[in-house]
């Protein structure tokens, strides 16, 4: 009997809260209806998925369907083993971003991992993989931004998935300038050392890398040459979005 009246107070202290504070799409802010459950369904129709072709090695959409891999990839040598993204980072999907971010919209994660669950269903499964590892925060800047969104990603998607999530093995060492503002060179040597492993820690492979955007895989790279030298060959990794291929 307190099983059932903890249940019934429950549901009716969320629907006390949704009526407060009622839950928005998370692309373009409208009120969602009690069916639209994480997106409205205009945007629902609309929203930027990656399709085919796509690079062979981390996964950005290609122009031409005779190409097999972007000129990142084409052009240098990544440490991963091969990624996937969900969507293009564009347009209202970035403002969505943006506001998850700097506006401590945090509820959007609740999509994003169901989009993610969703439509990197065929590559978790063909990959296998052991553990969901976010890609790490450093203290300092989950302090200053309230939360660690590729850890909550992380979470949110295990529990979609049935895998387990390694939160802890993973460190950030120190503050790294916005990877933004930099080149592709600039990018390596800004995260050279920016990452280490726990000692004791026990490490499980393939390892999936989880994280909101990937741009030219600098931090990728940087992850899993710190895992290599761990002994971890299989490392993929599945963002939420990332820029077309050209």
């Amino acid at each position: 009997m307190k099983t059932e009246n903890m249940k019934c107070l429950r549901a009716a202290a969320e629907e006390f809260l949704e009526l407060l504070y009622p839950r928005r799409c998370p692309i373009c802010q409208k009120i969602l209806d009690r069916k639209e459950k994480l997106v409205c369904e205009e945007c629902g129709r609309k929203l930027p998925y990656i399709r085919e072709p796509l690079c062979k090695k981390c996964g950005k959409p290609l122009t031409r369907r005779e190409q097999e891999y972007c000129p990142d990839c084409e052009t240098g040598r990544h440490h991963f083993t091969e990624g996937r993204s969900i969507f293009l980072y564009e347009k209202e999907l970035r403002h969505s971003v943006h506001r998850m971010k700097f506006e401590n919209k945090r509820e959007y994660l609740d999509f994003y991992a169901w989009a993610m669950a969703r439509a990197g269903k065929d590559f978790i499964d063909r990959i296998r993989p052991a553990v969901l590892m976010p890609v790490p925060m450093h203290p300092g800047k989950r302090r200053e931004r309230g939360f660690d969104q590729s850890r909550i990603l992380a979470e949110k998607l295990g529990k979609l998935t049935g895998i387990s999530v390694d939160a802890r093995s993973l460190t950030r060492n120190r503050f790294t300038l916005p990877q933004k503002d930099l080149d592709v060179q600039e990018r390596k040597r800004n995260l050279r050392g920016a990452f280490s492993v726990k000692k004791g820690s026990l490490l499980r492979e393939p390892v999936l890398l989880i994280d909101d955007i990937y741009t030219t895989g600098a931090t990728m790279d940087e992850i899993a040459r710190t895992l290599e030298n761990e002994g971890i060959k299989r490392i993929y990794f599945l963002a939420l979005c990332t820029g077309k291929g050209k």
